[in-house]
């Protein structure tokens, strides 16, 4: 996976036009995050998600639950 620094991405940075990730970046990122934060996300619906602020408000639902 790239090296992405935090101060390289906000809210709004979209994970290919801004980070250039391509489909196998964004496989791997989806695993880190279930494994991170132990949740499950289908790659179907995974595939909707296009800015870092889209999986964060994901993820704090997953775990509000």
């Amino acid at each position: 996976m790239k090296d992405i620094r935090k101060k390289d991405f906000n809210l709004n940075t979209y994970f290919t036009k801004d980070l250039g990730l391509d489909k196998k970046e964004l496989a791997e990122l989806r695993l880190r995050i279930e494994e991170e934060f132990d949740i499950k996300c289908h790659k179907n619906i995974f595939k909707e998600f296009n800015t870092v602020g889209e999986i964060i408000g994901f993820i704090e639902t997953e775990r509000g639950r």
